[in-house]
């Protein structure tokens, strides 16, 4: 979940193996070769041009106007450049421009309901099922979605859509999303060092979970003075650890609501459907799990200012100074390609649960809104429809300038130039942002490697199964207050349980039951069992 969690593996993986598995778009948007992919690159221009002059004719483009919007992260230092380039072609299609602002990883969970709330220029921003989709829409800051105007709008996306993709977004009956047309393949894990494993006696043979790490752990701790075995941030790393030794226990658990309501698949689940954190056996897991992090913490194994940290564990990873890189199969691609510039040797650990299993990705895990506040909600849809599937538009996004940024080898995979390396470059092709953009239209890359195209491969073959619980989203109006103040105590007594920074586990496990249950806790509960039997009565 987050900024890399969705770039770009999918389809771009032109071999005939990765492209069997993906679903809807394999047949209507993925170009068989790599030549036929450079083709469609090299027409883009012609190819829109033609599909959408007719649907354009609708629009009134008469007046210039200025769009904004924004992405979650921080903006790459050629940044400025390819939106220069952009917004060229924005002038000339659509008779307007663009500018992107980004949200912070370190502050995205406080700043994002202030920007939408302040009444902020705003005219699109990312959104996700697990960046604050339902909350927003719930307190109406996002514009619902026209589906007439998609369709007049958005005439390329529109082709390329699927009804269940609109299923997945719906909220009450109403949608408030533009998912992305083409969900990710990938599950999430974590990268560790075979190398200085093997230097340090280490066996990673017998490291089929995040369970087996003690050993490795330790031998980090004690031979690398330098690093930190656990060396994570307060955003995306945080609850990772305590929620995948869970998931290796039993099934797949995910806390999607950021407040204690915990979802399961793979055939685990209540008459309701829905887990308290205090009903088992997902209470059991917590309890098992909190323990093993105090076990970590206590050690030293974890950095004690993770609640503040902002760096991530694969940056720190790639500087030598983390054991571990928490990750998902799509952006750890860059992290692998790192380990082979230093001469390190990986290996992956998946997040899988106990039947080997984990969760396929929903078309909600990347997207964006419209805001409530938008004046120009046809020429931004218009705008997005070309980002997202005009190769042009899609091909500069992702990869920047051509020659400066990257090439199209003779091969006609995306490679950097000459001179110009992950480290280097001032493009870095995993932190775009532009994560809901169509990735069936893109070349595949040089840096692919067989290892990590099996690895793609094996989740496609049997890892990767569908959730039941895909489509619900529990929504929040007639528990607004419950939830904020759930929400609130989940951060305070719930996050230094799951990083182990407690002195005592069961007591720290006591209050937060007590704390919760004084916010509203068992009306969010009873809400969100109700909703769930109506989702399925549907």
């Amino acid at each position: 979940m987050r900024k890399k969690i969705s770039l770009l593996l999918v389809a771009a993986l032109c071999c005939s193996t990765i492209l069997a598995g993906c679903s809807k778009s394999e047949s209507t948007g993925t170009q068989g070769s790599s030549a036929q992919q450079e083709s469609t690159v090299a027409e883009g221009t012609e190819q829109v041009a033609s599909e959408t002059q007719g649907e354009e004719a609708a629009l009134d483009t008469s007046e210039f106007v200025k769009l904004y919007g924004y992405l979650l992260g921080s903006p790459e230092p050629a940044f400025n450049d390819v939106m220069a380039e952009m917004n060229k072609m924005l002038k000339e299609d659509l008779n307007c421009e663009m500018e992107i602002n980004f949200i912070d990883w370190g502050v995205l969970d406080s700043k994002y309901p202030l920007l939408l709330a302040a009444g902020e220029e705003i005219d699109w921003i990312y959104t996700a099922d697990w960046c604050h989709y339902a909350a927003e829409a719930n307190k109406n800051a996002f514009m619902e979605i026209d589906m007439d105007m998609v369709k007049q709008c958005m005439p390329l996306y529109s082709e390329y859509i699927t009804d269940a993709a609109w299923d997945q977004v719906s909220l009450n009956g109403k949608i408030y999303m533009i998912p992305t047309s083409t969900p990710d393949v990938k599950a999430g894990g974590w990268i560790v060092r075979k190398d200085l494993a093997d230097k340090y006696g280490v066996d990673l043979s017998k490291v089929e979970t995040i369970w087996d790490m003690d050993e490795y752990l330790g031998a980090i701790k004690e031979n690398e003075p330098s690093m930190i075995p656990m060396n994570m941030d307060n955003s995306y790393d945080l609850l990772a650890p305590v929620f995948a030794l869970m998931t290796a226990r039993d099934a797949n658990f995910t806390d999607a609501n950021k407040c204690g309501l915990v979802y399961a698949f793979d055939g685990k689940e209540t008459a309701d459907g829905v887990y308290s954190i205090f009903d088992e056996p997902v209470y059991g897991y917590l309890k098992e799990a909190a323990v093993k992090m105090k076990e970590w913490y206590d050690a030293g194994y974890i950095n004690k200012d993770i609640l503040a940290a902002t760096t991530q564990s694969n940056d720190n990873f790639e500087q030598g100074i983390s054991g571990i890189s928490s990750d998902n199969t799509l952006s750890m691609q860059r992290t692998l390609a790192k380990c082979a510039e230093n001469g390190w040797t990986p290996q992956i650990v998946l997040t899988d649960d106990a039947n080997g299993h984990a969760a396929k990705n929903s078309y909600t895990n990347n997207g964006f809104a419209i805001a409530a506040t938008c004046q120009n909600p046809e020429r931004t849809l218009a705008a997005m429809d070309l980002i997202m599937n005009d190769p042009r538009y899609n091909t500069l996004l992702q990869y920047g300038i051509e020659g400066e940024t990257y090439i199209i080898n003779e091969e006609g995979k995306v490679d950097y130039p000459e001179g110009v390396t992950a480290d280097t470059t001032s493009y870095n092709w995993e932190n775009t942002g532009f994560w809901f953009i169509n990735k069936n239209i893109q070349l595949p890359r040089a840096s692919w490697t067989d290892d990590y195209i099996e690895l793609n491969n094996k989740l496609i073959d049997g890892v990767l199964i569908d959730d039941p619980n895909i489509g619900f989203t529990f929504t929040t109006d007639s528990v607004k207050s419950e939830f904020s103040n759930v929400q609130n105590v989940w951060i305070q007594y719930f996050y230094p349980i799951a990083i182990g920074n407690v002195p005592d586990v069961d007591k720290a496990l006591e209050e937060l039951k007590v704390q919760l249950t004084a916010a509203g806790y068992d009306k969010l509960i009873e809400e969100a069992k109700r909703q769930y039997a109506e989702y399925t009565a549907n």
